[in-house]
C-alpha cells in the first residue's frame, strides 16, 4: 500500500475521531481505512490506536508517529508546491554550455536579456570549446557548433556559423592582397589548431574545394581573441568566424579577402535532454532563444 496515503488516512482517523469519517474524507470504504491503519501497525509490529465501540485513543508509539507523520506530509506538500511553482513559473538555476567565441558574442547578450525578463532565474554560462556531456557535466542546455554526434539529444537548429578570410590594411599594404586562391601560399597564414586538420585550410569556392597548406607556423594561437589581435596588428591572414570579426571589419581594422572562398558553414544547434517534464526556466529559455533567432533571421 502507498505509505504516504496510509499516513494521511491514519491522521484523518485521529483528527476526525472515527474510521467512518476518515473513509468519507478520503472517498474510500471503512474497510480500506482499516487496511491502511493495519499496514502501519504491521510495519512497527505494535498497536497505534486503542479502539473501543465509543472512542479511539492513540497509544504512546501512535502519538509519536502521528507527530512525525504530520511533519513528513507537511514537507511533502511544501515540496510539491515548490515543484509546481517551478514548473509553471521560470525560477531556479540554469546551467548553459557554449563555445568560447559564440558564447561570448552571441549567447551572453541573449542570456542577459532573458534574465531581465525572468528575475527569479539564476544562470551559469560556461564557455568552453569542448563538447560537453549534458548529463555527466550537469548542463541543462548546450550550444553546439558542427555536426551532431549525440543523436539522442533534442536539437533546435539556430542557423549556421560562417568563417571568412581577413587581414589588416597594414599587412595588405606591405605584402599585397591575394586575388586568387593560389596566392595564399605566398602569405603568412595564422593557424588555429582547433579548426585545422593536418595544417590545411579546406576552402570552398567557385571551382569546388581547395586545400590550402599552411606554411610552418611562426605563431599559433588557440583562442579566437588572440588570433584576431595578431591579425589586427598586421601579422598575417586569419581564418575566423564572421561573428568574431564583425566589429573589426566595420571599423576598418580588418579587410575581408577572397570573399568567394571560405569553409563550408557549420550548423549551430541548441541541445537539451529529451525530457518532457523540463523546468519552466529551461522551457522559457529555449523559447526565448528560438524567438530571438527568428527575429534576427527576419532582420537579415
Amino acid at each position: 500500500m502507498d505509505r504516504l496515503t496510509s499516513m494521511a488516512v491514519f491522521l484523518s482517523v485521529i483528527d476526525l475521531g472515527s474510521f467512518t469519517a476518515a473513509a468519507e474524507c478520503h472517498s474510500m470504504s471503512g474497510t480500506m481505512v482499516a487496511k491502511h491503519v493495519n499496514a502501519l501497525e504491521a510495519q512497527f509490529q505494535t498497536r497505534l490506536l486503542h479502539r473501543t465501540t465509543r472512542r479511539l485513543a492513540l497509544t504512546e508509539i501512535g502519538a509519536l508517529l502521528a507527530e512525525r507523520y504530520r511533519r513528513i506530509l507537511a514537507d511533502m506538500a511544501e515540496a510539491q508546491a515548490v515543484a509546481h511553482a517551478s514548473a509553471v513559473s521560470p525560477t531556479g538555476r540554469l546551467r548553459i554550455s557554449a563555445p568560447v567565441t559564440y558564447g561570448s558574442l552571441k549567447v551572453a547578450p541573449l542570456l542577459a536579456n532573458y534574465l531581465e525578463i525572468y528575475p527569479d532565474v539564476q544562470a551559469e554560462l560556461v564557455l568552453d570549446n569542448r563538447k560537453v556531456d549534458l548529463i555527466e557535466d550537469s548542463f541543462d542546455v548546450a550550444f553546439r557548433i558542427g555536426n551532431l554526434e549525440d543523436e539522442w539529444l533534442v536539437a533546435q537548429p539556430l542557423g549556421f556559423y560562417a568563417t571568412i578570410l581577413a587581414a589588416s590594411p597594414a599587412y595588405l599594404n606591405k605584402y599585397g592582397c591575394p586575388h586568387r586562391i593560389e596566392d595564399l601560399r605566398f602569405h603568412r597564414l595564422i593557424g588555429f589548431p582547433q579548426w585545422q586538420s593536418d595544417d590545411i585550410w579546406r576552402l570552398h569556392g567557385p571551382g569546388g574545394e581547395y586545400q590550402v597548406p599552411l606554411p610552418p607556423p611562426r605563431i599559433r594561437i588557440n583562442h579566437a581573441a588572440g588570433l584576431r589581435e595578431a591579425s589586427v596588428a598586421g601579422f598575417g591572414i586569419i581564418l575566423q568566424s564572421s561573428l568574431a570579426l564583425e566589429a573589426d571589419l566595420a571599423a576598418g581594422r580588418l579587410v575581408r579577402i577572397l570573399a568567394d572562398y571560405a569553409p563550408m558553414p557549420r550548423p549551430v544547434n541548441l541541445l537539451h535532454l529529451p525530457d518532457r517534464r523540463m523546468s519552466a526556466s529551461l522551457r522559457a529559455f529555449i523559447t526565448f532563444v528560438n524567438k530571438a533567432n527568428s527575429i534576427e533571421k527576419q532582420g537579415n
